[in-house]
């Protein structure tokens, strides 16, 4: 049956423009991004795009099951990978990075003639930031609907209005401008900051040019920027306001949270996204993640880890190249029921991806959560390690934090207590504070720059 709790209507509205203080170029440029999305909103184009969106807005499961079994025959009859395989969903293989990179061509959709079908593609490429690079050829048509319904999802359930500026801290292209009018989903202007970093006149004038000097209607971005963000607005006395706080693409740790939410006096909502399948699932208020399933299907696949299993994901739009039981590499616990209101499989919180253990002095493998759920406890708000030798991490913090030292004191003194002569590992203070990031510009909690060797993960390491 069909549904549309997760979507109420929201009150369209003309934005208020009377509290802006922007001058010079910032407000020209704002002016020109105002103007441009005024007429892409017009745009036949736009009204048609915009109408698709609202009829699949409401969430459906049999449409879902329509588009699954319509993407397994296609898959079938079209796809090198697939072709004269498996009619039953479960019988299809479940399919990694690694076979999406080496095997990219046999994946293509295909006509009876052998050749592409017409129509104008675009390619995407992951960060590369659990290996190399994967790239998922889309349709302009297929590519972007259901994160734009995903999205649109979101707005609605959250409150957010028409026609106001979304401040974007996420990963940005070379060359975007700083003011960028946006009409899909939902008309907004985006304001697009990088990462604050205080080493940088550039930005450090972009953050000083833009931020406070304007109503902000929702904030999105990874999640170290949008703490970042915070950082930066609290120690500034700078107060926003925003309908919605958006984060993704990584871990936010509590402390983290905690610091966004009562800078920006705003609940976060955590969107959880891969490159490969795109938007997904999102946080409700319980702090559960709902998949929408009628777009993306999860299964939650037992592995060898304690517990839970790998998230699977199948793309319900991706004809162009299909994405059939992907492996996303992070992991779960089984899907639970939820009472807030939100149609979709729920889940709890991440366990972690698959491949963050860390390399024990040894060579044995530990789970990194615990050492990550101590940091958080020592009121770290953002962190990164980094391991590039056995035995031996790298805490990085920003360099306006003054406790590493004695944070690193203290958790191995609890590490030495936890393990045995020439075992495990021990934290040390990386001196340089520079985060290392994906080539997108993606920042993980945690970066493991060694081999991993094939031995069970051990989780109990650090006494309470």
């Amino acid at each position: 049956m069909s549904g549309h709790a997760s979507c109420p209507s929201t009150a369209r509205r003309r934005p208020d423009w009377t509290a802006m203080e922007l001058t010079g170029e910032q407000a020209s440029a704002f002016a020109r991004a105002n103007a441009e999305l005024a007429a892409s909103v017009a745009s036949e184009r736009v009204a048609a795009k915009r109408e698709k969106i609202e009829r699949m807005l409401g969430f459906d499961r049999e449409a879902g099951e329509e588009r699954l079994n319509r993407l397994l025959r296609h898959a079938v009859a079209r796809v090198p990978f697939y072709r004269d395989g498996p009619s039953a969903f479960s019988d299809f293989p479940l399919v990694g990075k690694a076979d999406l990179r080496d095997r990219f061509f046999d994946f293509l959709s295909r006509g009876p003639d052998g050749r592409m079908e017409p129509g104008t593609y675009f390619l995407n490429q992951t960060s590369g930031s659990t290996g190399e690079p994967v790239r998922i050829l889309a349709t302009v048509e297929t590519g972007g609907m259901a994160n734009a319904v995903i999205l649109e999802r979101i707005n609605r359930h959250l409150g957010v209005e028409d026609g106001g500026i979304t401040l974007n801290v996420g990963l940005l292209y070379e060359r975007t401008p700083m003011f960028e009018p946006v009409a899909l989903p939902s008309p907004t202007v985006k304001c697009n900051l990088r990462g604050f970093d205080p080493g940088s006149p550039g930005i450090v004038a972009d953050y000083a040019a833009t931020v406070g000097r304007f109503p902000v209607e929702k904030i999105t971005g990874s999640s170290s920027r949008v703490i970042a963000l915070a950082r930066y607005c609290a120690e500034r006395g700078i107060t926003l306001r925003p309908k919605a706080i958006i984060a993704t693409y990584e871990h936010m740790p509590d402390s983290g949270r905690a610091l966004v939410e009562e800078t920006f006096g705003r609940k976060v909502t955590m969107l959880y996204a891969t490159s490969e399948t795109g938007y997904s699932a999102w946080e409700c208020s319980r702090g559960r993640l709902h998949f929408q399933d009628d777009l993306v299907r999860p299964e939650i696949v037992p592995d060898d880890g304690a517990g839970g299993g790998g998230i699977v994901l199948t793309h319900l739009l991706s004809t162009p190249m299909p994405i059939i039981r992907y492996v996303t590499g992070d992991r779960a616990a089984a899907p639970v029921p939820c009472d807030c209101g939100l149609p979709g499989t729920a889940i709890e919180q991440l366990l972690g991806r698959a491949r963050t253990s860390l390399v024990g002095a040894g060579h044995e493998l530990y789970s990194p959560f615990a050492l990550m759920a101590a940091l958080v406890a020592a009121g770290l708000p953002d962190y990164q390690i980094v391991q590039e030798a056995p035995g031996l991490l790298d805490l990085i913090v920003p360099p306006s934090w003054s406790g590493a030292d004695e944070t690193v004191r203290d958790i191995n003194a609890r590490l030495a207590l936890s393990f045995r002569p020439r075992e495990g590992f021990r934290l040390r203070a990386r001196p340089s504070g520079a985060f290392v990031l994906t080539e997108s510009g993606k920042r993980n909690p945690v970066v493991q720059l060694l081999d991993l060797p094939s031995v069970p993960e051990r989780t109990g390491y650090l006494k309470s």
